[in-house]
């Protein structure tokens, strides 16, 4: 396995080939992920966003090229903005988005370039959807008892399972109220960090400790939770209510 980290350069070379090769007809073919940020590793993927002037419907591809895996995302203008503003947008997250305004486009640039950059600045500057009561009670009650499993455990394993599913939830949640785009995985972290360092850095200490010395972690779960739900009423779960449609009834009896 090699260790070596490509340059961005031989990397964009890589794509500029598999653009002109296979995918002659793309307008816009932009590198977004690890190597747009700079934080590629020897095995990060090539992210590539392709924008052609029409697609019967937007594909995912994973392939690999000159040794390198590529995921590929191919869409018109109409399926991006789909997929951006009615698909990733309402859950907070718009990975797309980010791969065009952090990305470069390694084709020339023209009109499909310009309108894909100026849509996906706009709804990155417009920021997630607000949470509403209804959702914010139910992240609130959702961390609370989750909580409430992680200082009562006494089960190492059982433990880092709700400490790990509890980061998602508070890192998610304090983003999300302070109008900010979230993310998944290693993206929720860095876009956590971006945002609260002080925040991130609670979180991730308090993931590890659970790991390493559970009544520690606890603690430190219950400090950083209080400081996370502070700001939007606190803990929930006394007076927490959710009634399921009308129509969520079987007709077999």
């Amino acid at each position: 396995m090699t260790t070596t980290i490509p340059t961005y350069d031989a990397i964009r070379a890589i794509a500029v080939r598999l653009v002109q090769e296979h995918y002659p007809s793309a307008v816009v073919a932009i590198i977004g992920g690890s190597f747009a940020s700079g934080r590629q590793t020897a095995s990060s993927d090539i992210d590539l966003l392709l924008l052609f002037d029409h697609v019967d419907c937007a594909w995912r591809d994973t392939l690999v090229a000159e040794g390198r895996t590529v995921e590929l995302f191919a869409h018109d203008l109409a399926t991006f903005t789909y997929f951006c503003a009615d698909i990733d947008a309402p859950d907070g997250k718009v990975p797309l988005v980010r791969m065009v305004v952090e990305g470069e486009n390694i084709l020339a640039a023209g009109e499909p370039s310009a309108r894909l950059h100026a849509l996906a600045h706009a709804i990155d500057a417009a920021g997630p959807p607000v949470l509403d009561v209804e959702n914010l009670q139910r992240r609130r009650y959702a961390i609370t008892t989750a909580l409430e499993d992680l200082v009562d455990s006494t089960q190492p394993g059982e433990a880092l399972a709700v400490a790990c599913q509890l980061y998602e939830w508070l890192a998610d949640l304090h983003l999300r109220a302070a109008g900010q785009w979230s993310g998944s995985g290693k993206h929720l972290f860095r876009r956590l960090q971006a945002w609260d360092a002080a925040i991130a850095t609670q979180l991730d200490g308090a993931l590890r400790l659970v790991a390493s010395d559970l009544p520690a972690g606890q603690q430190a779960f219950e400090q950083v939770s209080a400081a996370v739900l502070a700001p939007v009423g606190g803990p929930l779960l006394a007076g927490f209510t959710l009634p399921a449609p009308a129509h969520w009834r079987s007709e077999r009896e």
